[in-house]
Formats: C-alpha cells, structure tokens, sequence
C-alpha cells in the first residue's frame, strides 16, 4: 500500500524555503546550522518515516536510500523508538544488524550525557539530542539520588544506567555473528517466528547484504540469512539503511525487491524476480516494467540526498587535473570518443625508473584477465608502487617485531622514490606544500599502506604512537620535524586504533599539529568518521565507485570542518592515476574509466528513479535538487595546497553525479487521495512533544501570556498538536524559564496561556512579568485549606442514554453498556464517586478486596487512599497475589481488557479460523485493538467468535474506522463475562494495571 500523503501528520511535514542565494547567506546558514548552541530539531524526513513506519501505518518494509551526513541512524532511531513505546511490540527488542562502530553510534545517538545541560538559574534540564528528554526522563524517575549534574562520577554513573536502558530495548550484532544465527536454525520454523515474528530489524549499509559472485563467509551468511529470516517470519518489519543500495551494479536493486515480495508476501516464496524482467542491459526500464518498478519505489523507498552544502566541507577538485589524451587502451585497442571519461577528474604521476619498465611491459594484457581479484592486483600494484628489480616485499625488507628493516641499500629516500613510486612522490610533495590534515588511502596493506608509511618516515615524519614502521637507518632522520602520521590497518589493534582516532579527530588537530597524515585502509572504509580533513588522496582504484565514495566519506561529513575559518572549510579529493612516456593508459586509468565510470553511469541511471518515485519526493524536491540561483552561486575557498585562492561555483564542488541535468529531476509519483474517515493516530502528537515543548519555551521566554490561535499560528503547527501539547505540558508538571530565568509552569483561563513560577499561585500580572521586591522573613500562621469537594455521583443510565453510541448496541444489555461508559465516558472523579456510592457495576466485586471496605484502584492505588496496614495489608496482598497467580495460570485463554482508556486484546492467532492465544516471549502485554498484528481481518473473526448470536461488527460499522469495530468487540467481550463459560477472560483496567507492574509475565 502506498503513503497517504494527503494525512494531516504527513501533510503537516514541510522543509523550510531557503533565502536567496548569495555568499552571506551562505555563510549565515553554515554556521547556524552546525552551531553547537543550536536547539536539536527533528529533520523533515526522521519525522515523516518515523510516522510512516509506526506501529499504526501498513509499510513494513523501507529502503533508506540517505546519502552521507543526513542523519541515517537518527531516522532508524525515531522508527524504533515508535515501536518501543507500544507494549504490543514490547516482547521483543529492535534488532541492530550493523559494524561494531556504527553500533557504537547508535548508542550515542540514543542518549549521550555530554548533550544534557542544566540552566542553573531556573534549573530546567535540557537534552538535545535525537532521542530528545525520553532517556533522561527515565533516569531521572529510576534514580533517586541527588544530581550534582557538574560532577563527573554522577554523569558517568547515569550514562552506565542510559546503556542498561537501552540495551533492555535495543539488541545489537555484527552481520556474520547473526547471518550465522539464522543459518543454524534455518529448519528450525518455530525459533524463527518466536523470535522474530512482529519484530522490527534495522540494518545499516545494508549493501553488505547483497549477492554477487565470489562472495565471502561473512557476505554469504547475512544474504542467506536475511533470505531465509524474510520468508520465514510473519509480521517482519524490516528497514534497510544505505548510501549506495547498488554498490557495484544497477541490477543490485532487484534483490530489494525480491526481499521485500518475500517480507509482505505480495512475492511467491517460491518466485524470484530477474534483473532481465525490469532492466534492460544499460540500466535503462523496459516499458512493460516501469510502472512495475516506479509502483515499487513509491510504496518502499524512501530518497534524501547527502552531502549538504550547508553543512559539509567543499569538496574541491585537485589542481593539474590529467588532460584526456590517451589514445590507447591499456588492451592496446584505439579508445572511442564516446569512452572517454566525462565525470571522474584524475591527477596523473609521471612514472621513471623500474616503476616506468614494469608498467610498459604489462600494457595490453587481454581485459578478461582483469575481472579476478587477485589478477587485478597483480595489474594494479605496479601502478602504487614497483620495488628494485620488481622483486616482492618480502625480498626487500626483513621484519623484526613490529618493525622492518631493509635487506640491502635503501631506496625509498626522496632522491630515489621517483623510480619506485610517481605516486608516493607527488603525494609527498604534495603534502609538504599544505596545510591541514591528510587522508591517503590505498586498497592494498602491504605495498600501499604500510609501504607510504616507511615512505614517510624517510621524509622526516614520525608515528603519532608507537614505534617507527622502518628501524631506523642512516638515512632516517633523528629529530624529523615534518610532523606526525598514523596507520590504520587490521593489524593494528581496536584499543590502538581507537586512541589514533580520537587523537586525529581531537579540536587540538584542527591544524594537523597532532596527526598530519592518516593512512587508511579498508578497514576504515565504512563507520569511521574524521574532521579537519584538507586533502584526501586516493592512491588505487576499486572496481566501482561506491567504495572510493566511502573513503571520501569519511573525510567529508557533517559539519566536520565547522571549526574551520570559512575560506577552509574544504577538502581536496585527489584520485592519482600514473602514467608512461606513451599514450598508453596504465591499468589504473583503465579501471576508473571502463569500469568505475560505466558502473556509475548505469546506477546513476537508476538512482534517478528512485529520486524521481520515491514515497517523500514530494517533500525532499527541495532538498535533493538546489534551485539554480544557488547551484551557480560563486564561493571563494583557499586549497590547503600552496594556500592558492580559489573560486569554484557550488554545482562544482559537490560528487560526480555520472548523470547530465541531475537537476531537472522532476517527482513522478502517484498523486494521494484523501481519506474521509482517516482518523490521526495518537503517537504523532506524542512524537512532536520534544519539538513543542522547545518552541513553547522559546515564545513563553519572549512573552509569558498567550493566547491560544495566536500560539498555533507562532508554533506553525496544527491546532490539535499545540492543545495536545498544552494539556500534556500542564498535566506532567513540564518546568519552562520565564524571562528572568525562575522555573515556571503553564496555566490556563479559557483560551489564554501564561506561565506562573514555581511558589507563585493566582499572581497578578505584575507578579508574573516582574522580579518580586526583597522583603524581610514574617512568620505566619498555618491556614489550613478546604478540602476539595467530592464529585458528585453521575447518573450512569443518563450518560449512557446520552452517549452517542453506533447503530446497533440496542442489542447488549444496560449492564455491559454501562460498563463501557464506567471505563470510557467517566472522568477519574466520576469513576471513585461511581464506586464509593456502592451502585451497581458490571465487575465491581472484582475489584473489592474480601473481608475490608477497600478497592484496588491501579498498582498501589487504593480506596480509601491510605496504604493498608495490618490484617488488610495481608488481605490486599493476598488480592493481588490471587490477580496475578490467576493471569498466569489462564495464559492459554484469550484476554480483553480496557488499558490507557483503549479496548486492549492478549496477542492471538486464527487457526483454522479459531481466534487462539499466542502467549508473548518477553512480556505478555494486551495490544491496543486495530495495531500491532491486532489489525483489521483478525480483529472482524475475533468479534463474530465472540458474538453468541454468530453474527460479529454489523456490516455498516465494519466499513469504518478502527474506533467502531473496536468498541463492537469489546462489547462482545463484556458479553461473554455474562455467560457461564465465557470464550474470553476479562481483565478490568485496575486488575491489568496490578498484574502488568508485577514485571515480566
């Protein structure tokens, strides 16, 4: 089913009009944006997928397809956070399927203590962060203790109960760990669905999950796991996360859809869909198709654009860029025009010496042999590097330790790498003639990591920690001045690499002063993230694009050069190429233009679609394409190379798009129709509370007396929100500042809203907008207040005949009616002036304790409000252990009962069309009629189970909103209690409230 975008809480989801393009403005939005100070607000797309994917909406399978610095991980946490709140999915912990470090980001995400503040003038508490107060509101209710929130042991002490908190919901594992999991158990069905049935799975660069050949353990496992998973569980809600959905191939994109077909069973388990049924060979859709696909993207995908201009570094093409002036292939075929590079900018290095031999004695191998790894290795490497005489590593160095030593007469020395690497030795130049720090990456440990950093060592730089790479020599200077590198491969260990990390992304290493150059590997290719970056040089190519765009990402994110003066904020990307004295093109030439560009082209092509149909093109149109004006605009940087000034227009330091007019992409979706019985869910006004409240606090700062239509039109949220938020913030008590800073809380008259401080009741004006005056301590007598008095007993056959019930409830007795109106009409005064009177009331007794004058209101809730002591204490006890051994021992029987004002049902299954009770896993909580695997079919056959005439929701009522099939059931449900064996057990809201705060069930 496709996203109703015509919903008030879709509908209401804007992004903000940018101001006209010029270079102030541009300035003006870096730095509000990525000010520290800035209040935390939702994005436009975490809020429209948080409602998209809740508990109440029908999408149960996502492809985020979010480019770099959008806040990926904070969208997948607004999704799961939807789920953690509703006890029908409460069983089973959200499952994190993701690398050790982006797990560590989800953590941080969840709720990182250095984002808690306290005003100490008002004592207002602030959280800004993606998760918003939810965390911190949790511990601050679970830990009594006094909170000195400056001393350190006390911010440490809460941050180890925030992980116990998040690890009760959260559970996290690495892709082979669980792809092994699942492959144990594969015949296992009944382990599959108890413990993944309705259960929500986020997993991060989900392009790790996709089939290709030559696969390894780990690639086969997760695939064949998800696979299995997939086809297996029912009620799976599966959200996949990832920049590049097509790593190394368009066709990749068809494997979503076989996984999502299986998910929702719109697939055959048995049936496959092919890229040949979609796709023709150049990536492009084959018309029978289109609609197919589009149809697809629409109901599942879900488009943002990364790299935000207002946010990342300028991305700078490198200077000298290498003419396109090969004439021949490195096959030794004529290059074509039309196959010449159009959108990769290269920076070529003269080869000499041994590296020029070796590299014209390999041109013109047959292209076939290129396709196997370690074939392309063997014609890659000489490209990074050719040692003396082309002999390997190992014959030129003699590894003692950690540490290596040369065999015979050094070579890597400034005067003699030229003839060893061109590409060592302009990087090298390159780097003494900056700034700032340095990224180099290579694909290979051995010959290109470890190789540069003995390279480096040569040059006068020294490691950050640790012992040198090269033993030292001669030739090694003895109090190198260059500065400072670290290498980052998998032979360094994780206590190691994290204390590199944390000392290259240091405030103090803004100016490279800590660690100057980064040498990286594959190993940081993904979940690892630097700031200050100035020049990142790729020394190798891969086969495709995706992977030198991780790197690349991993320099530029966001707001990682905010700290930076604006002519800095910018990184160099320098793709080395090497090239001979003919017109030749070396295999790293070759691969970047026949197999890293065409690879792009064609997903390009594809990633067009998905932008083109995706569910929110409608309100990311603003984001995913730059009006002209500001595509165009003029930005004056400074390269960190040669501190040389520089002018590039916007459009020209973003990623290669391998697409022409990537701007003039225009949404192609089908357009909503609205829904007139749509009723809005409850979660999306609990899920602006955090939002709300920020803005309220900002315009009763200003003013402290609102009136009601003039807050709506300041908040710029719907009606219903801002009252929702109003009451919620009146009702818990919520603290806000008035203009001199004292703690305060709203009040209303009518439709005004003011704010009174704490200790101040029915102040005057002046009261409230002024700083009382000093006076001296006057003692004075206590007066004690009137007590407040008792509501008066409602009429309850007057409400009910009042009450505006649907056609067809003449059919229960007054009795069961009355019961509904006890549960759902009267306020809480009503209902304890309703029970003290002692009239009659369908389960009344249930809640009387034997043999005392008391009612069990609610878990530690009592009537008279006292705590029982003595033999009634013993009796209540008695009560509730009854209450509870009695839920335990039905817990094959279906359950009913009304919890939160909502008509709740115990987890249930039709076999063979008989409603059973499926008994949770973790706890055993009723769901809210009409969500969760309560929907609509099961919740119709529950309601004619339980109907004695067999009859069930009459026909008009069915057709409409969940509120009337719901309320049919529940009264068929209180029925029952009236027959001699009821077919379902009821639970009145008091009982279930006793029972539920037992723990786990």
């Amino acid at each position: 089913m496709e996203v109703n975008l015509t919903h008030p809480e879709l509908a209401e989801i804007t992004n903000a009009t940018l101001p006209a393009a010029s270079l102030d403005a541009l300035k003006s939005l870096r730095t509000e944006m990525c000010s520290s100070s800035s209040d935390f607000s939702l994005q436009s797309h975490q809020k429209f997928l948080r409602r998209v994917l809740s508990p109440d909406a029908p999408t149960r399978s996502l492809l985020m397809v979010h480019g770099t610095g959008v806040g990926k991980t904070c969208t997948a946490i607004q999704i799961a956070e939807e789920f953690i709140l509703r006890p029908e999915y409460q069983d089973k912990k959200v499952l994190v399927l993701a690398s050790p470090a982006v797990q560590e980001n989800f953590h941080t995400e969840l709720f990182d203590m250095s984002r808690v503040s306290l005003d100490e003038t008002s004592g207002v508490l602030s959280s800004h962060q993606c998760t918003g107060r939810r965390y911190l509101d949790v511990l601050l209710r679970a830990d009594s203790e006094p909170k000195h929130w400056k001393d350190q042991a006390v911010r440490d002490r809460l941050s180890k109960m925030a992980r116990k908190l998040i690890d009760e919901f959260y559970e996290f594992s690495g892709y082979a760990t669980f792809g092994d999991l699942i492959n144990e158990n594969a015949n296992d069905e009944e382990w599959i669905h108890r413990n993944f049935d309705n259960r929500l799975v986020l997993l991060d660069e989900a392009h790790n999950i996709r089939r290709k050949t030559g696969m390894s353990h780990t690639e086969k496992a997760i695939s064949s796991g998800i696979e299995t998973l997939v086809k297996t569980a029912k009620g799976l809600v599966l959200v996949l996360m990832t920049a590049t959905p097509m790593f190394d191939s368009f066709e990749e994109i068809v494997y979503y859809m076989n996984l999502f077909g299986w998910n929702d069973r719109s697939l055959s388990l048995s049936r496959e869909i092919k890229v040949a049924d979609i796709f023709n060979p150049d990536a492009t859709l084959k018309p029978e198709s289109e609609e197919r696909f589009r149809d697809w993207v629409q109901k599942s995908v879900s488009f943002v654009r990364g790299e935000n201009p207002f946010t990342f570094p300028f991305r700078l093409p490198a200077p000298n860029l290498a003419a396109q002036d090969r004439t021949t292939s490195f096959t030794g075929a004529p290059i074509a025009p039309e196959t010449r590079m159009k959108f990769l900018s290269l920076v070529a290095c003269q080869a000499s010496g041994d590296q020029l031999k070796v590299l014209n004695a390999s041109a013109g191998k047959d292209d076939e042999e290129a396709e196997e790894d370690d074939k392309q290795s063997a014609l890659l490497l000489p490209t990074v590097a050719v040692l003396p005489g082309n002999k390997p590593f190992r014959e030129h160095f003699q590894k003692e330790g950690n540490q290596y030593a040369y065999t015979k007469e050094p070579f890597l020395t400034p005067d003699k790498l030229p003839g060893v690497s061109a590409k060592f030795a302009k990087v090298i130049e390159t780097i003494h003639n900056s700034k700032g720090p340095v990224i180099v990456y290579s694909n290979y440990v051995e010959m290109g990591a470890r190789l540069f950093a003995m390279t480096l060592e040569e040059s006068g730089f020294r490691p950050a920690q640790g012992g040198q790479t090269l033993l030292k020599t001669p030739t090694t200077p003895k109090d190198a001045k260059a500065g400072f590198y670290c290498l980052l491969t998998s032979e360094v260990s994780d206590p190691e690499t994290e204390s590199l990390l944390a000392l290259a992304r240091s405030s103090e290493n803004k100016d490279g002063s800590k660690v100057r150059v980064v040498i990286a590997t594959r190993r940081i290719s993904e979940g690892v993230n630097f700031r200050f970056i100035r020049q990142l040089h790729v020394l190798d190519p891969w086969w495709n694009n995706s992977r030198i765009e991780q790197v690349v990402g991993r320099a530029l994110r966001t707001c990682s050069h905010a700290l930076l003066p604006f002519p800095d904020q910018n990184c160099t990307v320098y793709l080395h190429i090497v090239r001979t004295d003919k017109q030749r093109e070396c295999f790293d030439e070759y691969t970047y233009r026949t197999k890293v560009e065409v690879k792009a082209v064609k997903i390009a092509r594809v990633r067009a679609i998905l932008a083109e149909s995706a569910m929110d093109c409608p309100l990311q149109a603003s984001l995913n394409t730059l009006p002209p004006a500001w595509m165009e605009l003029e930005v004056p940087q400074v390269r960190s190379e040669n501190n040389e000034d520089v002018t590039y227009r916007l459009k020209g330091m973003l990623a290669p798009t391998f697409a022409e007019n990537i701007q003039d992409l225009q949404c192609r979706i089908h357009e909503s129709a609205p829904e007139d019985d749509y009723v809005r869910p409850y979660s999306t006004y609990q899920d602006l509370r955090d939002e709300a409240l920020n803005t309220l606090s900002k315009l009763f700062l200003a003013k402290p007396i609102w009136e009601r239509d003039e807050l709506v039109k300041k908040m710029g949220l719907p009606k219903d929100v801002v009252v929702f938020t109003l009451k919620n913030a009146m009702k818990n008590a919520f603290r806000f500042k008035d203009s001199f800073g004292r703690p305060s809380l709203i009040e209303s008259r009518g439709t005004l809203y003011a704010l009174e401080p704490v200790g101040l009741t029915n102040g005057t004006l002046v009261e409230r907008t002024s700083l009382p005056p000093t006076r001296a301590d006057v003692p004075l007598p206590f007066v004690e207040q009137e007590a407040k008095a008792p509501a008066d007993v409602p009429d309850i056959d007057e409400i009910r005949r009042a009450h505006e019930f649907p056609a067809g409830v003449s059919q229960f007795s007054e009795t069961v009616l009355n019961g509904y109106i006890f549960d759902h009409v009267f306020t809480p005064e009503q209902r304890l002036a309703y029970l003290k009177s002692g009239n009659p009331l369908q389960f009344r007794s249930r809640i009387a304790v034997a043999d005392t004058n008391i009612l069990v209101l609610g878990n530690g809730v009592y009537e008279p409000p006292e705590e029982p002591i003595g033999d009634d204490r013993t009796r209540v006890l008695e009560w509730i252990e009854g209450r509870k051994k009695d839920y335990a021992d039905h817990k094959d029987d279906l359950v009913a009962t009304v919890r939160g004002g909502k008509f709740g049902i115990g987890r249930f299954e039709l076999k063979d069309g008989v409603p059973t009770r499926v008994a949770g896993t973790r706890r055993d909580i009723p769901i809210t009629c009409g969500t969760g695997s309560n929907k609509k079919p099961e919740v119709l056959a529950l309601a004619k189970y339980l109907d004695k005439r067999g009859v069930g929701v009459p026909e008009a009522s069915a057709k409409k909103s969940s509120v009337e099939w719901c309320l049919f059931t529940e009264l068929f449900a209180r029925e029952q209690q009236e027959l001699a064996e009821p077919k379902i057990r009821w639970y009145t809201p008091e009982e279930i409230d006793v029972v539920l705060a037992s723990g786990k069930t």
